[in-house]
C-alpha cells in the first residue's frame, strides 16, 4: 500500500527539515510578539504617575532609601540582621525597570553611601559613585576583607563611621587613617563594640591621624576608644561625644582640649574617669557657641564642678547632668550653680516649670522655660532625639531614700520661687509622702498647676486638706489646676477630692480645672459630681472594673453642701 508521503514525494529527511523550519518560524513569531508585549508594557509603564517624575526627583527618592539602609547598619548591627551579601538598596532599584536603572546609573550620589551590605559590590560602588564624596558606615567584621580598599578612598570620604570588634584591627585602622589627609571629612565616629580591657593603653589619636589635615571636621564621636586629647585636628569641632574611654585623664587635659574648640555647639561626655587636679592656671574661657552640654556619670563628682568652674557658658545653654553618687543636700546644687555662673536672679526669672521624676533609687529634676514638657524623659542627652530645648537644666542623681528637701531646695535656689507648673512622675509602688508635698508648698508659693503621674494621689490629697479656718492654712494657695494621670484611686479618695475643692472655694482658693487621664477606680457618676464644683473637668472616660461592684453599692453623700455650686463660681 502506498503511503501519503510517498504519493506526495516527501521523504523522511525532508519532513524533518520542514518541521524544523516551522519551529524556527514559530519561535521568531513568538519572539516578535513578546517584544511587542514588552514595548506595550513599557509604554504603559511610562504613563504611570511615578514615571512622570523628573529624573532628579526620582533619584532623590532613591537616595532617601539608600540613606535609610545606611542608618540601619550602624553601630549595633550583627551578621544575622545585616547579611554580608545582602544587595544594597541602590542596586535593587536598578532591577525594577530600564527607566529606573538609567536614572540610578546617572546619579553618582546614589552609589556614594557604602556600608556593610555593599561589601560584595564595593568595586562597583566606587566606580559608579565617580568623584562624589563618600559616606562610609562599616563594622570591621564586615569590612575586614576590603578594609584597605575602603580607607584608600580617605581623601573623598565625607562621613566615616567605623565600629571595631577586636583590638587586632586597631593598628590596621589607625595606619590607614594616618596614611592620607581627609580634606572632605566632616563626621568621624569610631567605636569598639568589644568594650575595653583594664590594661588598655590610649590609642595614638593625635596630629598624625589624617596626617593632621582635616579642615572640615566638625563632628567626632568616640565610644570605648581610649585616646590622647592633645590632637589639634579637633580644633574646629562643633560636636564632640566621648563615652567610656576606660582611661583616666586629668581635668587639665580635658580643659586644654575644650579650649581649642571655641566653636563647639554640642558637648557630651559619658562615663569618664577624670582626675580633678589643680587647674587654676588655666583660668576661665568662653564656649560662646555652646547650645547643649550633657555629662553622664563623670567620676568623681567634684570633676563636674571643676569643669563648669572653668567654662564661661551662654545664658541659653541647655545642661543635662546625670551625677555619679548621691547628692547630699542643697549645698551640692549651690556649688554647681556657682560653678555654672547661673545667676538665680537672671536664670530663675525665665523658669516656669519644674518636673521631678521619682524612680527606684534615683531622682530627676528638670527646669523648663515653658509651662509644658514635650519630652517624657527625665534626662535628655542630645543624641537620643528626645531633647526639649525649653528644658534648660536637667539633673539626675542617686537618691537613696526620697529627700523632698533636696528637690525643692534646688528649686528655691535655681528658680527663686518663680515656678508656676509642677510635674511629678513616680514609679514607686508606695505613695509620695505628705512631707514631699508640704515641702513643695513652702518652696513653690506661686505654683498654679500640679500634674501628677501615678500611681497614688493619697499624699497630695492629705496635703491639700484644710486644717484650720485661716487662709494661711491653705497649702498651694495659688493652685487652680490639678492634672492626674495613671492614678489608682483608693476607695474614698474621689470623695475627699470633692470635699477639698469645695472647702478651698469657700476660702477663695478655687480649683478651676481638673484633668483625669487613664485613672483607675474613677466612675462616671463621681466625675459628674466633680463637674458641679469645678468649671472645667476633662476626663477620658477610662474606668477600672475591679472595684465596680463596690462603687455601685456605695451611696454618694457629696450633696451635703447645697451651696457648692455658688462657691465653685467664685
Amino acid at each position: 500500500m502506498t503511503t501519503l508521503s510517498v504519493h506526495l514525494g516527501v521523504t523522511s529527511r525532508s519532513a524533518s527539515a520542514l518541521v524544523e523550519q516551522c519551529r524556527t518560524q514559530i519561535d521568531k513569531d513568538t519572539a516578535a510578539l513578546l517584544e511587542s508585549v514588552r514595548v506595550l508594557r513599557s509604554r504603559r509603564n511610562d504613563l504611570a504617575r511615578i514615571s512622570c517624575l523628573p529624573p532628579e526627583i526620582l533619584a532623590t527618592v532613591f537616595k532617601y532609601i539608600a540613606d535609610e539602609e545606611v542608618l540601619k547598619s550602624y553601630p549595633g548591627h550583627t551578621p544575622e540582621n545585616t547579611p554580608r551579601y545582602c544587595a544594597p538598596a541602590c542596586l535593587i532599584v536598578t532591577h525594577v525597570c530600564r527607566h529606573w536603572r538609567q536614572v540610578a546609573l546617572d546619579f553618582p550620589a546614589l552609589w556614594a553611601s557604602i556600608n556593610c551590605a555593599s561589601a560584595r559590590w564595593l568595586p562597583m560602588m566606587l566606580e559608579r559613585s565617580k568623584n562624589d564624596a563618600l559616606v562610609v558606615t562599616y563594622s570591621a567584621q564586615a569590612l575586614q576583607p576590603c578594609l584597605e580598599q575602603v580607607l584608600s578612598q580617605l581623601p573623598r570620604i565625607k562621613v566615616l563611621q567605623l565600629c571595631l570588634f577586636s583590638y587586632s584591627e586597631v593598628d590596621v585602622v589607625l595606619d590607614c587613617l594616618s596614611s592620607q589627609p581627609a580634606p572632605l571629612l566632616q563626621t568621624f565616629r569610631l567605636s569598639h563594640c568589644a568594650g575595653l580591657h583594664h590594661s588598655a593603653k590610649p590609642w595614638p589619636i593625635s596630629d598624625t591621624i589624617f596626617q593632621g589635615r582635616v579642615p572640615r571636621l566638625r563632628s567626632v564621636e568616640l565610644v570605648y576608644c581610649p585616646f590622647n586629647w592633645t590632637s589639634c585636628i579637633f580644633s574646629g569641632l562643633r560636636t564632640l561625644d566621648v563615652r567610656d574611654t576606660g582611661f583616666v585623664f586629668t581635668s587639665s587635659e580635658l580643659l586644654s582640649a575644650l579650649r581649642r574648640m571655641p566653636d563647639l555647639e554640642q558637648l557630651s561626655l559619658r562615663r569618664l574617669l577624670i582626675f580633678p587636679e589643680e587647674t587654676q592656671l588655666l583660668g576661665k574661657f568662653p564656649l560662646s557657641q555652646l547650645k547643649h552640654i550633657a555629662l553622664d556619670y563623670i567620676l568623681p563628682l567634684t570633676s563636674v564642678v571643676t569643669l563648669f568652674a572653668h567654662l564661661a557658658l551662654p545664658i541659653d545653654v541647655t545642661v543635662a547632668l546625670n551625677l555619679a553618687g548621691t547628692v547630699q543636700g542643697p549645698q551640692s546644687f549651690s556649688e554647681l550653680l556657682s560653678a555654672m555662673d547661673k545667676d538665680p536672679n537672671e536664670f530663675g526669672s525665665i523658669i516656669r516649670s519644674l518636673r521631678t521624676s521619682v524612680l527606684y533609687g534615683e531622682l530627676g529634676i528638670q527646669f523648663s522655660t515653658s509651662t509644658t514638657f514635650r519630652s517624657n524623659h527625665s534626662w535628655n542627652p542630645r543624641d537620643d532625639n528626645i531633647y526639649d530645648d525649653d528644658i534648660r537644666l536637667s539633673i539626675q542623681f542617686e537618691s537613696g531614700e526620697l529627700q523632698p528637701g533636696v528637690v525643692f531646695d534646688a528649686s528655691r535656689i535655681i528658680a527663686q520661687h518663680k515656678i508656676q507648673n509642677l510635674f511629678v512622675s513616680s514609679l514607686l509602688t508606695s505613695d509620695l509622702p505628705e512631707n514631699f508635698w508640704r515641702a513643695g508648698s513652702v518652696n513653690l508659693p506661686e505654683l498654679k498647676v500640679i500634674h501628677l503621674t501615678g500611681p497614688s494621689v493619697g499624699g497630695l490629697i492629705a496635703t491639700l486638706c484644710i486644717e484650720g479656718a485661716q487662709t494661711s492654712d491653705i497649702m498651694y494657695p495659688s493652685l487652680h489646676a490639678i492634672e492626674l494621670e495613671n492614678i489608682d484611686f483608693e476607695f474614698e479618695e474621689p470623695e475627699k477630692l470633692w470635699d477639698i475643692i469645695t472647702m478651698r472655694a469657700k476660702h477663695g482658693a478655687c480649683i478651676r480645672r481638673l484633668r483625669f487621664a487613664m485613672c483607675m477606680n474613677l466612675m462616671a457618676k463621681q466625675v459628674q459630681l466633680l463637674e458641679e464644683v469645678v468649671a472645667d473637668v476633662d476626663w477620658d472616660g477610662h474606668e477600672e472594673s475591679t472595684e465596680s461592684s463596690k462603687r455601685d453599692s456605695y451611696t454618694c453623700t457629696w450633696n451635703q453642701y447645697p451651696d457648692s455650686d455658688e462657691d465653685s463660681e467664685d
